[in-house]
C-alpha cells in the first residue's frame, strides 16, 4: 500500500514539472516575438496614396492666340484638298456713281472675308483703274484693317480712325458702300456692324451719317453695283 502512494505522489510531481516546463517554454517564445517600435506610422492601405500630381501647380494653358488668318468666320475650311487661291469681288465706285465689282484672286484663306478687306484696303491696282468704266476707292489712304469677326450673319469690321476722314456725303456714303457689298458677299455674312478704333460706331463722321444698326446691301440701293 505504501509503495502505491508513493508511485502516485511521484506521478503527480512529475506532471506538475512537465507543466512548469511547457509553461516557461511558451513564456519563452512570447518574448522573442518583435514588437512595433512606439510611434512608427502604420504602412499605407491601398489607396492612401495622393494622387499623381497632386499639389503641384497646373501646366499653364495656352493663351489661344492664332494667327490673324486662321479663320474669321466668313468660311468654313473645305472638306477635300486645299485649293491654293480662292476668288473675291471688290467692291469700286465706278465712274462716280454707282460700285463695281472687280474680281481678284487671292492666295487661299479660311479668313476669306479678312483677305477680302485687305485687298480693298490697298485700293484699285493700276490695271483695275486703267479698265473701262474707270474704277476708284473712296476709303482713305492709310486706313488699316483693325478685327474682322462673323457672327450670326453679321461681319463686325473694326477700322482705323482715317476710314472717317475727309468730306462729303457722297464719298463717306459710297466708302460704307464699299465695305458692305464687299464682305456681304460672302453666304455667310448679311449685314455689317461698323467699329473705329475699337468702338461701335453709330453716327459716321462729320456728315453725320447715323448708323443705328448693322448695314445691309438695301440701305445703300442708290450705290447698287452694275454688276449685281
Amino acid at each position: 500500500m505504501a509503495r502505491t502512494v508513493s508511485s502516485t505522489r511521484t506521478g503527480a510531481v512529475l506532471a506538475l514539472v512537465l507543466a512548469l516546463a511547457l509553461a516557461l517554454a511558451l513564456a519563452s517564445t512570447g518574448a522573442c516575438t518583435p514588437k512595433e517600435p512606439a510611434g512608427e506610422t502604420p504602412a499605407e492601405q491601398p489607396g492612401d496614396a495622393p494622387a499623381e500630381g497632386a499639389g503641384e501647380p497646373e501646366a499653364p494653358a495656352g493663351d489661344g492666340a492664332t494667327e490673324p488668318d486662321d479663320t474669321d468666320g466668313s468660311t468654313t475650311p473645305p472638306s477635300g484638298e486645299t485649293p491654293e487661291t480662292v476668288a473675291v469681288r471688290l467692291y469700286w465706285v465706278s465712274a462716280g456713281e454707282n460700285a463695281l465689282g472687280v474680281e481678284r484672286t487671292v492666295p487661299y484663306t479660311a479668313a476669306v472675308a479678312t483677305a477680302a478687306m485687305r485687298e480693298l484696303l490697298a485700293g484699285p491696282t493700276a490695271a483695275e483703274k486703267a479698265t473701262w468704266p474707270a474704277i476708284a476707292t473712296a476709303i482713305p489712304a492709310g486706313t488699316r484693317l483693325l478685327g474682322l469677326s462673323v457672327a450670326d450673319g453679321v461681319a463686325r469690321v473694326d477700322l482705323s480712325g482715317e476710314y472717317a476722314s475727309g468730306g462729303g456725303t457722297f464719298g463717306m456714303t459710297a466708302r460704307l458702300a464699299q465695305v458692305v457689298y464687299t464682305l456681304t458677299q460672302f453666304p455667310t455674312v448679311d449685314a455689317v456692324e461698323f467699329y473705329l478704333d475699337g468702338e461701335r460706331v453709330r453716327t459716321f463722321s462729320g456728315e453725320g451719317i447715323i448708323l443705328d444698326g448693322p448695314q445691309r446691301p438695301a440701305d445703300y440701293y442708290d450705290l447698287l453695283p452694275v454688276d449685281a
